[in-house]
């Protein structure tokens, strides 16, 4: 692995904007929370540190093969984002390290100002999910929650359900027998996704649920059972294939974690069992009480709101405490002793017993006050986690529970953003349409600086974005969640997509509809300008010139449309009518008129149409539709008409037309220029100026000679071609 130190900003690398900073350049702390220090807040700082200071990267290429070892010891660093607990990175290196880093001075060079781009890949198994899950945003984003509940339920749920088909879908994976970098790659997907499943419940337990009448005490219990499997279930099996059930060194633990999780039902059914196997009768007495206290464990249907769940809960304590009491419990050995404190709520016991903060709070909450609601978690919450600092280290992903639990969004929102862009966009999308998030108690450090039109909603989502855009064939999730973001993420939009790669016809014009439907003019122009280069550098002119008008470029259009014209004059052969067939109707281009008009002109001469084709190059000559440097040209194409011996095409104030534009020709100060566009059948590209004006001369006996005959005999109004047959 290599290793990116920290840097600490220059004075050469003040023009790239860096700045020395409490936290580093390698933090992400996307929010700036400013909220009271509390222990929770303060967890793990010496870890998060460890993090900050040194950047880690697989040493794969960051440009023309260099690899990060070679290529970091003489750059700079000078911004990246790093999410420790999924590796995931994206980090900004520009140019050469400052000059007086070095003790000799190095001359400086064109990458000085060069700014690379190296980010951490996104599996190719996770792609389907982003798809997937993009479309559920799509259907909830703009949905009220509170008009339609229902309908915007419906498509909630498809969040969690999506996550755990992509889990599935991983577990199945990790049972096949994958190479080994494969294999670590399902890992971190699988442990990632793990914490996706497990935060996203939570948050839907404490802030979107439903079902308001129930507890919070056993909607944590469920959570708790779903989502930690440090419990094997195993065990239970062990217990009931076993000989003297009562003795086993793992009878009473069993029951214990099936208290301390509420999974009462495990619980019953293994005393059952152990009741029918047990000879002395005695201790089947005992058992027999045991059962009878474990069947009054508070369960959802007994905490009900009536006004009576906490004396009925009282009185259960009550028998628990009996129980206890009595001469019986001395039968079944220590271990029942402690499963009675469990059950009586003896704090100390739970702390003593269970292996994680999550687990004693899930006991507190169902001995101690199992008919306690989402706002009242918060003090037995500080209870167990100030518990737990003391012997166990505390992740992000800890705190991010623990901040769902306070029913804290804002702080919430805050640690998701450093666990994982998918998990803290989406969260925020539904947190904003629930109403829990106020812009005003935070302030974002880059939108507060720099004055962005953003909220805290937006500024995740654009991040999410970002970090797609390392796939190019996300696109239209990326622009779909951009277009999403207000003002700013529409503003990114236009901008970045300019840059997707266009690999075929139907992705491009897949990009342009998108464009188009959603207002993206400027950007609409930019594609279309960046295709029509590309097509014009391939000789598809006729598509060229269709971008090129799209994008209101008219220099370039006449730019291609003279290659056009010029490849036709070169090699005589060029169809027109099918090179122009792909250009719309409706440009009002005046070079595509232009070209369309001429194109007409000899599909008529060839249709042996001369009064049509007369009317076609006069009509171009004499309202200038056609550009003077190709006159001399049209005059050429017209000999065959002005020498038509069987009909007169043009009349006299067609022929004064044409002598006009010969006359402007030979007396134009770009005579050569024009003469030197002649085509192949008229002139050799080795003739001089002279030779090709000489030419011309041929052309002016022409337009004498037609001028005398339509003198002598006038044209009869007749529009109609008169073939030679006739």
């Amino acid at each position: 692995m290599a290793t990116i130190p920290l840097i600490q900003p220059s004075n050469s690398a003040s023009r790239f904007g860096a700045r020395a900073e409490k936290h580093s350049i390698f933090s992400a702390p996307t929010v700036d929370i400013n909220d009271a220090s509390t222990e929770q807040d303060l967890l793990n700082e010496d870890l998060e540190d460890n993090h900050v200071s040194t950047m880690y990267l697989d040493p794969s290429p960051i440009k023309n093969g260099a690899s990060v070892e070679s290529w970091t010891r003489n750059n700079r660093t000078i911004g990246a984002t790093f999410r420790p607990s999924t590796n995931e990175i994206a980090v900004f290196v520009a140019g050469k390290k400052a000059a007086e880093e070095f003790p000799v001075k190095q001359h400086n060079t064109t990458e000085d100002n060069t700014v690379f781009l190296c980010q951490a890949s996104i599996p190719e198994s996770r792609i389907p999910f982003i798809t997937q899950m993009f479309g559920v945003f799509m259907n909830t984003t703009n949905k009220d929650p509170y008009k339609a509940p229902e309908i915007y339920r419906r498509h909630y749920i498809q969040y969690y359900e999506g996550i755990q088909r992509y889990l599935l879908q991983l577990y199945e994976q990790s049972n096949d027998n994958m190479e080994t970098e494969a294999t670590i790659e399902n890992t971190e997907e699988l442990e990632l996704m793990e914490g996706f499943s497990s935060v996203w419940q939570l948050a839907e337990a404490m802030f979107l649920t439903t079902d308001n009448k129930k507890p919070i005490a056993f909607m944590f219990s469920d959570w708790l059972s779903a989502h930690d499997t440090s419990f094997d279930l195993d065990v239970g099996k062990t217990l009931l294939a076993s000989v003297g059930r009562l003795s086993h060194p793992e009878f009473w633990p069993y029951i214990h974690k099936c208290l301390l999780r509420g999974m009462k039902e495990s619980a019953l059914f293994i005393v059952e069992q152990t009741i029918k196997d047990e000879t002395d009768e005695e201790v089947g007495d005992a058992l027999d009480g045991f059962l009878v206290v474990l069947g009054g464990i508070p369960s959802s249907d007994s905490t009900v709101p009536d006004g009576r769940a906490h004396e009925r809960h009282r009185k259960w304590q009550e028998q628990c405490q009996k129980f206890a009491r009595s001469k019986l419990i001395s039968l079944l050995g220590a271990g029942v002793k402690e499963a009675m404190d469990i059950l009586m709520g003896n704090i100390e016991t739970i702390f003593d017993i269970t292996e994680s903060w999550e687990e004693a709070l899930a006991a507190i909450l169902l001995y101690t006050n199992p008919a306690c609601y989402r706002a009242e978690v918060s003090s037995i919450l500080n209870i167990c986690v100030s518990r737990y600092l003391e012997r166990t280290e505390v992740s992000l992903l800890d705190r991010i529970k623990v901040a769902i639990l306070e029913m804290d969004a804002i702080k919430t929102i805050r640690h998701c953003g450093n666990f994982h862009p998918w998990l803290v966009a989406h969260l925020a999308d539904v947190f904003q349409q629930y109403g829990y998030l106020d812009i005003s108690e935070l302030q974002l450090q880059d939108t507060a600086t720099l004055g962005w039109d953003s909220n805290i909603r937006d500024f995740f989502i654009t991040s999410y974005a970002q970090s797609l855009m390392s796939k190019p064939n996300l696109w239209e999730a990326i622009a779909g969640y951009l277009l999403n973001c207000g003002h700013t993420g529409k503003a990114i939009l236009s901008e970045w997509i300019c840059h997707v790669p266009l690999e075929s016809s139907q992705k491009a014009h897949d990009v342009m509809k998108f464009c188009k439907e959603n207002r993206l003019t400027d950007s609409l122009r930019s594609i279309n300008r960046v295709m029509a280069v590309e097509e014009e550098k391939s000789g598809q002119y006729a598509l060229a010139i269709q971008h090129f008008i799209a994008s209101k470029d008219n220099d370039r259009v006449a730019k291609v449309a003279d290659n056009l014209m010029l490849n036709y004059l070169q090699s005589g052969d060029l169809d027109l009518d099918n090179a122009l067939a792909s250009i719309d109707d409706t440009t009002g281009n005046s070079y595509v008129e232009f070209l369309r008009s001429y194109a007409r002109f000899h599909r008529d001469c060839k249709d042996y149409k001369f009064l049509a084709a007369g009317r076609t190059l006069i009509g171009l000559l004499s309202s200038e539709k056609a550009p003077e440097k190709y006159w001399a040209t049209m005059l050429f194409d017209a000999l065959p008409l002005l020498e038509n011996k069987h009909q007169l095409v043009f009349d006299t104030d067609d022929t004064e037309v044409m002598m006009r534009c010969l006359e402007e020709i030979v007396g134009s100060q770009h005579k050569s220029e024009y003469l030197q566009l002649l085509p192949a059948n008229v002139s050799s590209v080795a003739s001089t100026v002279e030779e090709r004006e000489q030419q011309l001369s041929v052309v002016r006996l022409s337009l004498v000679r037609n001028f005398a005959r339509s003198l002598a005999h006038p044209p009869r109004n007749n529009d109609r071609d008169t073939t030679m047959s006739e």
